[in-house]
Protein backbone atom coordinates (compact mmCIF):
# COMPACT_ATOMS: atom_id res chain seq x y z
CA UNK A 1 0.00 0.00 0.00
CA UNK A 2 2.73 2.74 0.82
CA UNK A 3 4.80 1.42 -2.19
CA UNK A 4 1.34 2.25 -4.46
CA UNK A 5 1.35 5.64 -2.80
CA UNK A 6 4.77 6.30 -3.00
CA UNK A 7 4.81 5.15 -6.83
CA UNK A 8 1.68 7.71 -7.39
CA UNK A 9 3.51 10.60 -6.02
CA UNK A 10 6.35 9.77 -7.85
CA UNK A 11 4.43 9.33 -11.18
CA UNK A 12 2.95 13.22 -9.88
CA UNK A 13 6.17 15.02 -9.49
CA UNK A 14 6.87 15.62 -13.34
CA UNK A 15 3.24 17.11 -13.64
CA UNK A 16 3.46 19.12 -10.71
CA UNK A 17 6.81 20.34 -12.15
CA UNK A 18 5.41 21.10 -15.67
CA UNK A 19 2.74 23.31 -13.98
CA UNK A 20 5.32 25.13 -12.20
CA UNK A 21 7.08 26.38 -14.96
CA UNK A 22 4.88 26.11 -17.80
CA UNK A 23 4.77 30.01 -18.96
CA UNK A 24 1.62 32.49 -18.65
CA UNK A 25 -0.35 32.68 -21.90
CA UNK A 26 1.12 34.95 -24.69
CA UNK A 27 -0.15 37.97 -25.17
CA UNK A 28 -2.73 38.97 -27.44
CA UNK A 29 -1.71 39.27 -31.51
CA UNK A 30 -0.49 42.82 -32.08
CA UNK A 31 -1.74 43.45 -35.54
CA UNK A 32 -1.05 45.65 -38.52
CA UNK A 33 -3.32 46.50 -41.40
CA UNK A 34 -2.00 50.28 -42.93
CA UNK A 35 0.56 47.88 -45.34
CA UNK A 36 -2.64 45.72 -46.60
CA UNK A 37 -4.44 48.93 -47.08
CA UNK A 38 -1.49 50.90 -48.47
CA UNK A 39 -1.11 47.73 -51.05
CA UNK A 40 -5.10 47.65 -51.74
CA UNK A 41 -4.80 51.52 -52.29
CA UNK A 42 -2.17 50.97 -55.23
CA UNK A 43 -3.40 47.93 -56.74
CA UNK A 44 -6.58 49.25 -57.49
CA UNK A 45 -6.12 53.33 -57.91
CA UNK A 46 -7.79 52.95 -61.77
CA UNK A 47 -10.90 51.22 -60.65
CA UNK A 48 -13.89 53.27 -60.58
CA UNK A 49 -14.74 54.19 -56.81
CA UNK A 50 -18.00 51.97 -56.26
CA UNK A 51 -15.98 48.87 -57.70
CA UNK A 52 -13.16 50.06 -55.82
CA UNK A 53 -15.42 50.31 -52.80
CA UNK A 54 -16.91 46.46 -53.49
CA UNK A 55 -13.44 45.21 -53.55
CA UNK A 56 -12.50 47.04 -50.40
CA UNK A 57 -15.30 44.94 -48.27
CA UNK A 58 -14.30 41.80 -50.08
CA UNK A 59 -11.05 42.33 -48.34
CA UNK A 60 -11.33 43.80 -44.86
CA UNK A 61 -14.84 43.13 -43.85
CA UNK A 62 -13.22 39.55 -43.18
CA UNK A 63 -10.04 40.82 -41.11
CA UNK A 64 -12.19 43.21 -39.04
CA UNK A 65 -16.19 42.12 -39.31
CA UNK A 66 -18.12 45.18 -38.12
CA UNK A 67 -15.56 47.53 -38.59
CA UNK A 68 -16.15 48.65 -42.03
CA UNK A 69 -19.23 46.85 -42.15
CA UNK A 70 -22.64 46.66 -40.85
CA UNK A 71 -23.32 49.94 -40.52
CA UNK A 72 -27.06 49.96 -41.34
CA UNK A 73 -28.69 53.01 -43.04
CA UNK A 74 -24.94 54.69 -42.40
CA UNK A 75 -23.31 51.96 -44.69
CA UNK A 76 -24.07 54.00 -47.71
CA UNK A 77 -22.77 57.38 -46.52
CA UNK A 78 -19.70 55.35 -44.67
CA UNK A 79 -18.91 54.09 -48.43
CA UNK A 80 -18.63 57.73 -49.32
CA UNK A 81 -15.92 58.10 -47.19
CA UNK A 82 -14.05 54.79 -47.43
CA UNK A 83 -13.51 56.14 -51.42
CA UNK A 84 -12.91 59.26 -50.60
CA UNK A 85 -9.56 58.27 -48.28
CA UNK A 86 -8.69 55.53 -50.82
CA UNK A 87 -8.58 58.90 -52.98
CA UNK A 88 -6.51 60.95 -50.54
CA UNK A 89 -4.44 58.03 -49.68
CA UNK A 90 -1.40 59.60 -51.95
CA UNK A 91 -1.45 62.71 -49.76
CA UNK A 92 -1.96 61.11 -46.59
CA UNK A 93 0.79 58.06 -47.35
CA UNK A 94 3.98 59.91 -45.50
CA UNK A 95 2.08 60.49 -42.69
CA UNK A 96 0.88 57.08 -42.01
CA UNK A 97 3.92 55.43 -43.13
CA UNK A 98 5.64 57.36 -40.70
CA UNK A 99 3.06 56.42 -37.70
CA UNK A 100 2.99 52.98 -38.80
CA UNK A 101 7.10 52.65 -38.59
CA UNK A 102 6.81 54.39 -35.13
CA UNK A 103 3.95 52.84 -33.83
CA UNK A 104 5.03 49.49 -32.36
CA UNK A 105 8.06 51.05 -30.26
CA UNK A 106 5.31 53.98 -28.88
CA UNK A 107 3.13 51.13 -28.16
CA UNK A 108 5.86 49.06 -26.36
CA UNK A 109 6.70 52.00 -24.31
CA UNK A 110 3.66 53.14 -23.22
CA UNK A 111 2.61 49.50 -21.68
CA UNK A 112 6.32 49.89 -19.65
CA UNK A 113 5.27 53.00 -18.72
CA UNK A 114 1.92 52.40 -18.17
CA UNK A 115 2.77 49.24 -16.28
CA UNK A 116 4.97 51.14 -13.79
CA UNK A 117 1.54 52.78 -12.26
CA UNK A 118 -0.11 49.88 -12.93
CA UNK A 119 1.57 46.79 -11.99
CA UNK A 120 -1.02 44.73 -12.10
CA UNK A 121 -1.77 45.59 -15.91
CA UNK A 122 -1.70 42.97 -18.38
CA UNK A 123 -2.98 43.76 -21.89
CA UNK A 124 -5.87 41.14 -22.62
CA UNK A 125 -7.24 42.66 -25.80
CA UNK A 126 -6.12 41.77 -29.37
CA UNK A 127 -4.59 45.17 -30.73
CA UNK A 128 -4.87 46.66 -33.83
CA UNK A 129 -3.37 49.36 -35.81
CA UNK A 130 -5.60 50.56 -38.65
CA UNK A 131 -6.85 52.53 -41.24
CA UNK A 132 -9.74 53.69 -39.59
CA UNK A 133 -11.51 55.56 -42.14
CA UNK A 134 -11.29 59.13 -40.27
CA UNK A 135 -13.22 57.32 -37.63
CA UNK A 136 -10.67 57.15 -34.48
CA UNK A 137 -7.40 57.49 -33.29
CA UNK A 138 -7.70 55.29 -30.53
CA UNK A 139 -10.74 52.88 -29.15
CA UNK A 140 -12.04 49.72 -28.39
CA UNK A 141 -14.92 48.28 -30.61
CA UNK A 142 -16.21 45.05 -30.85
CA UNK A 143 -14.37 42.30 -33.43
CA UNK A 144 -15.10 38.85 -34.15
CA UNK A 145 -16.85 38.73 -30.85
CA UNK A 146 -14.55 40.10 -28.78
CA UNK A 147 -13.70 43.60 -27.20
CA UNK A 148 -10.58 44.76 -29.04
CA UNK A 149 -8.58 47.89 -28.90
CA UNK A 150 -7.70 49.94 -32.37
CA UNK A 151 -5.42 52.34 -33.26
CA UNK A 152 -6.37 54.68 -36.42
CA UNK A 153 -2.70 55.43 -37.96
CA UNK A 154 -4.66 58.08 -40.08
CA UNK A 155 -6.12 60.28 -37.47
CA UNK A 156 -2.78 59.47 -35.21
CA UNK A 157 -0.91 61.02 -37.91
CA UNK A 158 -3.55 64.11 -38.82
CA UNK A 159 -3.84 64.94 -34.72
CA UNK A 160 -0.56 64.02 -32.92
CA UNK A 161 2.40 64.15 -32.18
CA UNK A 162 5.63 63.34 -30.37
CA UNK A 163 3.89 65.54 -27.22
CA UNK A 164 0.45 64.05 -27.15
CA UNK A 165 1.06 60.34 -28.82
CA UNK A 166 1.97 58.94 -25.35
CA UNK A 167 -0.45 60.27 -23.88
CA UNK A 168 -3.30 59.00 -26.07
CA UNK A 169 -1.38 55.47 -25.33
CA UNK A 170 -2.07 56.26 -21.58
CA UNK A 171 -5.59 56.67 -22.07
CA UNK A 172 -5.99 54.15 -24.20
CA UNK A 173 -4.42 51.48 -22.45
CA UNK A 174 -5.91 52.66 -19.31
CA UNK A 175 -9.42 51.64 -20.92
CA UNK A 176 -8.49 48.10 -21.80
CA UNK A 177 -7.23 48.09 -18.16
CA UNK A 178 -10.54 49.70 -16.45
CA UNK A 179 -12.34 46.95 -18.43
CA UNK A 180 -11.13 44.47 -16.13
CA UNK A 181 -13.24 46.22 -12.92
CA UNK A 182 -15.97 48.42 -14.46
CA UNK A 183 -18.74 46.85 -16.78
CA UNK A 184 -19.18 48.50 -19.96
CA UNK A 185 -23.07 50.09 -20.50
CA UNK A 186 -25.23 51.76 -23.17
CA UNK A 187 -26.26 54.73 -20.96
CA UNK A 188 -24.69 58.03 -21.29
CA UNK A 189 -23.69 57.27 -17.13
CA UNK A 190 -21.02 54.89 -18.50
CA UNK A 191 -19.64 56.71 -20.94
CA UNK A 192 -19.06 59.53 -19.02
CA UNK A 193 -16.93 57.08 -15.86
CA UNK A 194 -15.25 55.45 -18.39
CA UNK A 195 -13.84 58.36 -20.67
CA UNK A 196 -13.33 61.23 -17.64
CA UNK A 197 -11.69 58.75 -15.58
CA UNK A 198 -9.38 57.83 -18.51
CA UNK A 199 -8.83 61.71 -18.87
CA UNK A 200 -8.12 61.90 -15.21
CA UNK A 201 -5.79 59.07 -14.92
CA UNK A 202 -3.81 60.24 -17.64
CA UNK A 203 -3.74 64.08 -16.27
CA UNK A 204 -2.42 62.37 -13.28
CA UNK A 205 0.52 60.06 -15.30
CA UNK A 206 1.57 63.41 -16.98
CA UNK A 207 1.62 66.36 -14.29
CA UNK A 208 1.53 69.21 -16.02
CA UNK A 209 -0.42 68.15 -19.39
CA UNK A 210 -2.16 71.26 -20.46
CA UNK A 211 -5.79 70.68 -22.20
CA UNK A 212 -3.92 70.47 -25.78
CA UNK A 213 -2.16 66.91 -25.01
CA UNK A 214 -5.33 65.75 -22.83
CA UNK A 215 -7.30 66.27 -26.24
CA UNK A 216 -9.90 69.08 -24.80
CA UNK A 217 -8.85 70.95 -27.47
CA UNK A 218 -10.36 69.15 -30.19
CA UNK A 219 -12.59 70.25 -32.67
CA UNK A 220 -12.26 74.00 -30.49
CA UNK A 221 -11.01 74.15 -26.85
CA UNK A 222 -13.93 72.87 -24.37
CA UNK A 223 -13.16 74.52 -21.08
CA UNK A 224 -13.53 78.02 -22.03
CA UNK A 225 -16.84 77.19 -23.80
CA UNK A 226 -18.13 75.01 -20.97
CA UNK A 227 -16.67 76.34 -17.78
CA UNK A 228 -18.84 79.37 -17.64
CA UNK A 229 -21.78 77.65 -18.10
CA UNK A 230 -21.06 74.46 -15.94
CA UNK A 231 -24.07 74.62 -14.07
CA UNK A 232 -26.10 74.33 -17.63
CA UNK A 233 -23.72 71.93 -19.03
CA UNK A 234 -24.16 69.38 -15.40
CA UNK A 235 -28.17 69.77 -15.48
CA UNK A 236 -28.12 68.53 -19.13
CA UNK A 237 -26.03 65.92 -18.61
CA UNK A 238 -28.12 65.03 -15.09
CA UNK A 239 -31.41 64.57 -16.93
CA UNK A 240 -29.46 62.41 -19.95
CA UNK A 241 -27.46 60.00 -17.39
CA UNK A 242 -29.60 57.03 -18.41
CA UNK A 243 -29.90 57.64 -21.88
CA UNK A 244 -29.24 54.85 -24.85
CA UNK A 245 -30.10 57.40 -27.50
CA UNK A 246 -27.03 57.16 -30.27
CA UNK A 247 -28.13 60.71 -31.09
CA UNK A 248 -27.63 61.64 -26.73
CA UNK A 249 -24.19 60.22 -26.93
CA UNK A 250 -23.24 61.58 -29.93
CA UNK A 251 -23.61 65.06 -28.00
CA UNK A 252 -21.74 64.52 -25.70
CA UNK A 253 -18.57 62.31 -26.84
CA UNK A 254 -18.70 62.57 -30.84
CA UNK A 255 -16.97 64.76 -33.32
CA UNK A 256 -20.42 66.14 -34.58
CA UNK A 257 -21.31 68.71 -37.44
CA UNK A 258 -24.39 70.43 -36.47
CA UNK A 259 -24.22 73.74 -33.85
CA UNK A 260 -24.93 72.54 -30.71
CA UNK A 261 -25.17 74.87 -26.96
CA UNK A 262 -22.47 73.15 -26.19
CA UNK A 263 -19.04 72.15 -28.18
CA UNK A 264 -18.07 68.56 -29.72
CA UNK A 265 -16.45 66.02 -27.05
CA UNK A 266 -17.52 68.34 -23.80
CA UNK A 267 -18.51 64.88 -22.08
CA UNK A 268 -14.69 63.92 -21.94
CA UNK A 269 -14.52 67.37 -20.42
CA UNK A 270 -17.90 66.99 -17.80
CA UNK A 271 -16.09 63.61 -17.14
CA UNK A 272 -12.72 64.79 -16.15
CA UNK A 273 -14.16 67.02 -13.51
CA UNK A 274 -15.99 64.68 -12.05
CA UNK A 275 -13.54 62.52 -11.92
CA UNK A 276 -11.30 65.05 -10.23
CA UNK A 277 -14.07 65.25 -7.59
CA UNK A 278 -14.42 62.00 -6.74
CA UNK A 279 -10.83 61.70 -6.40
CA UNK A 280 -10.25 63.94 -3.99
CA UNK A 281 -11.57 61.20 -1.44
CA UNK A 282 -10.52 58.31 -3.03
CA UNK A 283 -7.44 57.10 -3.53
CA UNK A 284 -6.17 56.29 -7.70
CA UNK A 285 -5.49 52.98 -6.39
CA UNK A 286 -9.30 52.48 -6.09
CA UNK A 287 -10.71 54.68 -8.01
CA UNK A 288 -10.03 52.42 -11.15
CA UNK A 289 -10.81 50.12 -9.36
CA UNK A 290 -14.71 50.74 -8.64
CA UNK A 291 -17.20 48.65 -9.55
CA UNK A 292 -20.57 49.84 -11.49
CA UNK A 293 -22.66 49.60 -8.40
CA UNK A 294 -20.29 52.29 -6.46
CA UNK A 295 -19.46 54.42 -8.94
CA UNK A 296 -23.10 55.34 -9.92
CA UNK A 297 -23.65 56.83 -6.39
CA UNK A 298 -20.50 59.05 -6.19
CA UNK A 299 -21.52 60.28 -9.79
CA UNK A 300 -24.65 61.47 -8.51
CA UNK A 301 -23.02 63.10 -5.68
CA UNK A 302 -20.83 65.23 -7.57
CA UNK A 303 -23.29 66.06 -9.68
CA UNK A 304 -25.72 67.44 -7.21
CA UNK A 305 -22.82 69.29 -5.77
CA UNK A 306 -23.32 71.96 -8.72
CA UNK A 307 -26.18 72.79 -7.65
CA UNK A 308 -30.05 72.90 -9.14
CA UNK A 309 -30.48 73.42 -12.08
CA UNK A 310 -30.34 77.01 -13.64
CA UNK A 311 -33.43 78.69 -13.88
CA UNK A 312 -32.17 79.24 -18.25
CA UNK A 313 -33.41 75.81 -18.26
CA UNK A 314 -36.63 75.36 -16.95
CA UNK A 315 -37.90 72.02 -18.97
CA UNK A 316 -34.78 70.38 -17.87
CA UNK A 317 -35.26 71.73 -13.95
CA UNK A 318 -38.44 70.32 -14.04
CA UNK A 319 -37.21 66.85 -15.14
CA UNK A 320 -34.60 66.77 -12.82
CA UNK A 321 -34.99 64.42 -9.61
Amino acid sequence: MVRSILFAVLAALPMIARAQTQPEPAPPAFTVLTDEFARFADKTVDLPDAERVEKFHAVFDPLLPGFYNNKGKAQARFDTMIAASLKSFPKDRAGITATTERFADAYATGEARFRKFFPDYRQQMPVYLVHSINQMDGGTRTVKGRTTLLFGADMIARIHDQSTIGLLLDHELFHSYHARFFRDCAQIWCSLWSEGLAVYVTQRMNPGATDRQLLLTLPVAIRPVVEPRLGEAMCLLRIKMESTSQTDYAEFFNFRMAKSEFPSRFGYFLGLLIAEKIGSDVPIATLVKLPNAKVRPLIDKAIASYGPCPALLPAQAAATP
